[in-house]
């Protein structure tokens, strides 16, 4: 045999490059693409034989499915709601595999608890895309801008030709140069709405094309549907101003009885040591000013089903701490959480009936879940910078958050500030269960 028929051989053994059953959405398919996967790159997989998922229900899920991975899930709280939407004391599920973050929101959620609730208000909504229209001069990109906000109610009318849910609330002609962006703003009810969102710009900017009063083919030199103004999936100064997603509020009034007893500092302590780490987030260019909401945010989105890369921007939020009389008023803003309790993932299994526990299903309950998350986004941050202040952040990591072979594990110890459950408020189930 030569050389050339053995690297034929050779080659014609092994699986081709490209993954197999592309588009096809069966459990056979999946185990074909994993055998293919084994074979290509010699590793086991054996973590990814079984799934619980149907791959017949992931279409427009994920493309090319071969298994699943789990993520360990924890319940934080509860949390004594006094909002909007969210009422009672409430429980969260948070999908995370860093130790000593379920404890530590317990801790947040129990002082705040213990001092009356936290106040809660999904103040506003809003999903934008922000397609660009490049002209040949600047005269004719400051004339298209100058008549599009004149054909508002045209373009509303097309938009609900194309989606029932999405609804048109302004559009705003930004001039760069001789290109202009239009920043479309929507209202998606309880969906993200980032792909309705696309869907119905795109239909706008088409019928945008058609308009000979508006725009000439002569003028026009490109259009695309997005030209990165938006914010999508990105920490950007305009999304915090303007908000993307579904702006949240929350805050609640901590006695200083609390403050000692739980969070284990004093209020000036606490409001003081506030005031440093919130300087150096200034200091240091930081979107929002907090300690670690994103935290709670990627936590809650894992579990519900959420985009996990929408915690860029919905992971930037306002921390407040001011020195009361009796205590400290503690508030936290988050001014896009671009979230929804249908569509994406949130008809998986899991994911569904976590959402169902929290009573963020029916109408109006994306705004309800927004508020969850900001409630704990609080509650995070409090018990956080306390335990900076205090000087247990990170003896608490040390003991929570580092991995040890189980018979070198230190004994286990009553995290600071803790309460014993009997002295605990008493725990009722969470509303609209």
């Amino acid at each position: 045999m030569n050389s050339e028929e053995g690297s034929g051989r050779r080659a014609a053994s092994r699986p081709g490059r490209f993954v197999p059953a592309r588009g096809v959405y069966t459990e056979a398919a999946r185990l074909h693409r994993l055998e293919w996967l084994r074979a290509r790159t010699r590793s086991s997989l054996d973590s990814l034989q079984h799934t619980r998922l149907d791959a017949a229900k992931l279409t427009g899920n994920i493309e090319g499915l071969v298994g699943a991975v789990e993520i360990p899930i924890g319940v934080a709280g509860p949390l004594l709601f006094r909002g909007t939407h969210a009422q009672g004391e409430i429980y969260a599920p948070l999908a995370t595999t860093e130790g000593a973050l379920v404890s530590s929101a317990t801790r947040g959620a129990l002082a705040a608890t213990m001092s009356g609730g936290v106040s809660t208000h999904a103040v506003s909504q809003a999903m934008t895309r922000a397609p660009v229209f490049s002209f040949a001069r600047l005269v004719d990109a400051c004339r298209f801008a100058s008549v599009i906000p004149r054909h508002l109610g045209d373009l509303r009318t097309v938009i609900r030709q194309a989606s029932r849910h999405a609804e048109l609330v302004s559009i705003e002609p930004v001039i760069l140069g001789r290109a202009v962006h239009l920043r479309f703003r929507y209202t998606t009810g309880d969906a993200a709405g980032q792909n309705m969102t696309t869907s119905c710009t795109w239909h706008a900017c088409q019928w945008i094309l058609r308009q000979p009063q508006l725009i000439t083919r002569e003028a026009v030199d490109s259009f695309l549907i997005e030209g990165n103004s938006s914010g999508d999936k990105k920490a950007s100064a305009l999304a915090v101003a303007e908000g993307r997603g579904i702006r949240v509020s929350a805050d609640c009034l901590l006695t200083e009885s609390v403050i000692a007893r739980v969070l284990r500092t004093t209020p000036d302590e606490l409001v003081r040591g506030y005031q440093h780490i919130m300087a150096g987030a200034v200091h240091s260019g930081t979107l929002g000013s907090n300690g670690n909401c994103a935290n709670i945010v990627a936590a809650v989105f894992a579990a519900t089903g959420q985009d996990i890369a929408c915690v860029h921007e919905s992971g930037t939020g306002q921390f407040v701490l001011e020195r009361t009389r009796d205590g400290v008023y503690a508030s936290m803003t988050l001014p896009g959480l671009a979230l929804g309790t249908v569509g994406g993932g949130t008809h998986l299994p899991a994911q569904r009936e976590l959402l169902e526990f929290l009573g963020c299903t029916g109408p109006g309950s994306a705004a309800r879940l927004a508020e969850i998350i900001t409630g704990f986004a609080l509650a995070l941050d409090l018990s956080t910078v306390s335990a900076v202040v205090s000087g247990d952040f990170a003896d608490a990591h040390d003991r929570l958050g580092r991995t040890r072979p189980p018979d070198a594990a230190p004994p286990p110890r009553r995290p600071a500030g803790d309460v014993p459950d009997e002295e605990a408020p008493a725990v009722t189930p969470p509303d609209r269960l």
